[in-house]
């Protein structure tokens, strides 16, 4: 019983962390170059895993030695889902960029497991996945006409959906694509987070470097960079890591039922400091949990599945 609880405390800090993160990146970092915000974030959290697995005595590089094309697929995936979610964030509301981010990337998976013959179109799972699309498209629309409410600019709000968009897709695929290479190579996780990341620092480092040669080098001062630092463990570190553990002391199927509540969560922070003039976009946001929430529970009955479809990769 104890273990449970233990288990059921952990998911609880990952969902907590990605919803305060994700706002924490609307609200606090919307001046810095979302590069330069991807790349130290990114870069600390990279330091952390080497230095976690080198200490556990493994050995980081030889995924990158012996699988090179499968971390190549590996590190353009990763690009795509963290650098465009970033992006998103800075562009459009944090419980606006989860619930589309999450609802994604299980479409993504099932689109994969029918590419390959491994998921069958008629199933529940596949109805879940159409319910998730029909609360987007109505999320999107009424985020949309709700455009002249909100004060943002329609170039920004029309790009932040297409980035969070675009990020849950490639998210997906990476789920899809990371469990496929962890089943043929058996690698650990520690294997994975020290390899996914090689693409997504060096593009992230040389962008920001340029953007930081004008504006923003000078921004960039010792409080700046310890809340970035912050972000970083608060926003990739803790999260990998307690998803891990939760799905090994929960269980997979357990877990994927409770992470679609971090678009919810995220909503309750922003209404607590903000809050939206209209009900609707955040009754569209939790329907999109709920829909989200279904598809994992009916994808969970499957002997076979790739549970956790709605994590945040």
């Amino acid at each position: 019983m104890q273990v449970l609880r233990n288990g059921y405390l952990t998911i609880a800090v990952y969902c907590v962390s990605t919803a305060l993160s994700a706002v924490w990146v609307t609200f606090a970092f919307s001046n810095i170059s979302g590069s330069t915000l991807t790349f130290i974030a990114l870069l600390t959290a990279y330091v952390i895993f080497l230095g976690a697995h080198l200490m556990r005595g493994g050995r980081p590089f030889d995924l990158l030695r012996k699988h090179f094309s499968e971390v190549v697929i590996l590190n353009m995936l990763t690009v795509a889902a963290w650098y465009f979610m970033f992006l998103a964030l800075q562009r459009i509301e944090a419980s606006v960029e989860s619930a589309i981010y999450q609802g994604c990337v299980p479409i993504a998976v099932l689109v994969c497991g029918l590419f390959a013959g491994q998921a069958s179109f008629w199933s529940l799972r596949t109805l879940g996945c159409i319910l998730i699309s029909l609360c987007l498209f109505s999320l999107v629309a009424a985020r949309v006409a709700t455009e002249g409410v909100i004060a943002i600019e329609m170039s920004r709000l029309y790009s932040g959906i297409a980035l969070a968009t675009i990020a849950g897709i490639a998210g997906g695929v990476y789920v899809y694509w990371s469990a496929q290479v962890v089943k043929k190579i058996q690698c650990k996780t520690l294997d994975i987070l020290c390899n996914r990341f090689y693409l997504l620092i060096v593009l992230t480092g040389a962008v920001g470097l340029s953007q930081s040669l004008g504006t923003t080098l000078h921004a960039i001062d010792l409080m700046l960079l310890g809340r970035l630092v912050l972000l970083s463990l608060v926003s990739v570190v803790i999260p990998v890591f307690t998803l891990q553990h939760a799905i090994v002391v929960l269980g997979a199927p357990r877990v994927s039922i409770i992470v679609p509540s971090v678009p919810a969560l995220a909503l309750l922070v922003e209404q607590s400091f903000v809050g939206w003039p209209s009900p609707l976009v955040p009754s569209l946001i939790v329907a999109t949990c709920v829909a989200v929430l279904f598809s994992n529970a009916w994808m969970s009955m499957r002997p076979t599945n790739h549970a956790l479809s709605s994590a945040k990769p």
